[in-house]
């Protein structure tokens, strides 16, 4: 099964459906969230068996505020 870490979930999903893989997926997030998130990117990939596998994502904010610049 190919590693998709670190991919946009969507496109992780789109390279792993295309194999045949079922996929669940499942939302980290901390207490306080993150404001402006831009982007869901998948940051574990866990492997139940060879046709299945739980991607972990977390949103991020991939451009920066104002504040930031």
């Amino acid at each position: 099964m190919i590693n998709v870490l670190g991919l946009p979930l969507e496109l992780a999903k789109e390279k792993l459906e295309r194999d045949g893989v079922t996929i669940s997926t499942l939302e980290i997030r901390s207490k306080k969230g993150v404001e402006g998130e831009t982007e869901a990117r998948v940051i574990r990939q866990e492997n139940t068996d060879e046709n299945h596998t739980v991607l972990s994502y977390a949103q991020f904010r991939m451009k920066p505020n104002e504040a930031n610049v």
